[in-house]
């Protein structure tokens, strides 16, 4: 036994030794940083020149536009904002903002594709929510991908001659991300009930699904954050099924990180799952004798 009560594994060394590779990729993870091609998965990677506002050759002008902008962001991104720009692609970049404190979207993160089109700053730059099909319950950030924000209005908030790509991601985070509806009590309960769900229902999704280059941050970030993620989501959760089923759907995916989780599980939500399980196998079982019965009735 170990000092913390632990009898001894003869994968635990290799358990943590992944772990630490966890660790270390996390903390090596760079706020900034310029790499040589987008993902495949990139919204804007496919856009192709067809008419005279085409990206393609991207101007002298534009280029030392945008190495400022990469400048910028080198030196003034806050710990909670990220990007990736790309060596090849220089008009694109893909970012994550975490979700502020005393928000529903605490822990979170929301991942943003940028286009900077031919004629930037004239134009703000372009961006899409990757939503994951799932609704934020936030007006500005629509499943579609849509963000609607004053300062990616030409003639609207944004100013050629001050705006940046610093500042939208900013005002993102800071006014997107922390506005709230004026709403009685009971419709601010179900507000934040909804707005919770949807906290939850994005980590699994991003656990599970993380977007290219951001892969090291998602596992760090979340297994770093496990503990606190859960005992929000227990403050807040109903005992209605659904709840309880998103609850060990969370808890399983943030294990997958290397986080120690098993602490969170009541007796209740554990009987539970043993109960869903035990039904997913009987269920199992029928199906597999009905088709025995079936057969061997052929065979006589």
């Amino acid at each position: 036994m170990d000092v913390n009560g632990l009898e001894a594994n003869p994968s635990y060394g290799e358990i943590e030794e992944i772990e630490d590779e966890i660790d270390k990729r996390f903390k090596n993870f760079k706020k900034f940083d310029i790499i040589s091609d987008p993902p495949f998965d990139h919204q804007f990677e496919n856009r192709k020149p067809t008419n005279k506002h085409s990206l393609f050759p991207i101007s002298r002008s534009l280029t030392k536009k945008l190495q400022q902008e990469w400048k910028i962001l080198e030196t003034n991104l806050p710990n909670s904002i990220l990007v990736r720009a790309y060596k090849n692609r220089i008009d694109l970049m893909r970012a994550v903002i975490l979700g502020p404190p005393n928000t529903p979207y605490y822990h979170c993160l929301f991942f943003f594709d940028i286009l900077f089109p031919s004629n930037y700053p004239t134009c703000p730059p372009k961006l899409f929510y990757l939503s994951q099909g799932l609704d934020s319950n936030n007006p500005s950030l629509q499943p579609d991908g849509t963000v609607l924000l004053s300062l990616l209005e030409t003639g609207g908030g944004w100013d050629p001659k001050q705006s940046n790509l610093l500042q939208v991601l900013v005002s993102i985070q800071c006014l997107v991300l922390n506005s709230k509806p004026n709403l009685s009590e009971s419709e601010e309960q179900e507000y934040n009930r909804n707005a919770l769900i949807f906290t939850c229902k994005a980590v699994v999704q991003t656990l599970e699904r993380p977007p290219r280059d951001f892969e090291d941050f998602v596992a760090g970030h979340f297994r770093q954050r496990a503990h606190a993620i859960l005992m929000n989501y227990k403050e807040h959760m109903d005992e209605s099924e659904g709840m309880t089923q998103l609850f060990i759907k969370l808890l399983r995916a943030l294990e997958a990180t290397g986080a120690y989780c098993k602490h969170h599980l009541s007796q209740a939500i554990l009987e539970k799952e043993s109960t869903e399980e035990r039904s997913t196998n009987e269920g199992i079982l029928s199906r597999f004798f009905t088709k025995g019965k079936k057969l061997a009735y052929s065979l006589t």
